[in-house]
């Protein structure tokens, strides 16, 4: 719990999901004061952060969003307008960036999260990166080394199941041993030396 005795600002989390997945507040014992830094921001709309969003493409959006009005009825199209309006205020912050920490850790390509929220981390910034794909990893520890980092690895977990059963505990017999790659690395300001390299930016 140390983060939090640092001062933080806040705590963003963007979720894919209808709703957030809060069990990490459980599993960290966090109290009541501890988690009103926490923000919550949908996937969905993770795109508008990016300074070349424009408005033409939010209008489009809202042309598919009254198809499926006319399906799904008022309700849906009400709950969508709810939804964005709630996220502003994270969006901005999101904008606004100087985050100490980005980790990204999903089931989809964590590529197009990773373009977006780099502006978001701050110099001297740690980003975290799990994916099941080496290919995924590969393409992740490309954009950062091309952007400027330090002190970057890549590591392939070794994932063990162990079979408990009294008088008859061991590894599993049939199991998968792969546990994904974990990303690391630490943002430098532009015109710092890359990683691996003698040239600047």
């Amino acid at each position: 719990k140390q983060w939090y005795q640092r001062r933080v600002r806040a705590v963003v989390q963007v979720y894919e999901q209808r709703q957030p997945h809060n069990m990490f507040t459980v599993w960290l014992d966090l109290t009541n004061e501890q988690r009103s830094v926490l923000r919550y921001f949908p996937l969905k709309f993770l795109a508008r952060i990016s300074p070349d969003w424009k408005e033409e493409e939010v209008s489009g959006e809202k042309e598919e969003e009254e198809e499926v009005v006319t399906q799904l009825g008022k309700r849906k199209r009400d709950q969508g307008v709810e939804d964005w309006n709630r996220s502003v205020p994270v969006c901005e912050e999101l904008k606004g960036g100087h985050y100490d920490s980005l980790i990204i850790s999903a089931s989809y390509d964590p590529y197009p999260v990773l373009e977006l929220l780099w502006a978001t981390l701050r110099p001297c910034g740690k980003c975290v990166i799990h994916t099941d794909y080496l290919s995924q990893v590969v393409a992740c520890a490309n954009f950062v080394n091309d952007k400027g980092c330090s002190d970057l690895s890549v590591v392939d977990q070794w994932y063990r199941e162990i079979q408990i059963l009294p008088g008859r505990t061991h590894p599993d017999m049939r199991m998968q041993t792969g546990g994904g790659f974990i990303l690391s690395c630490t943002k430098l300001l532009p015109g710092i030396l890359e990683h691996g390299s003698g040239t600047t930016e």
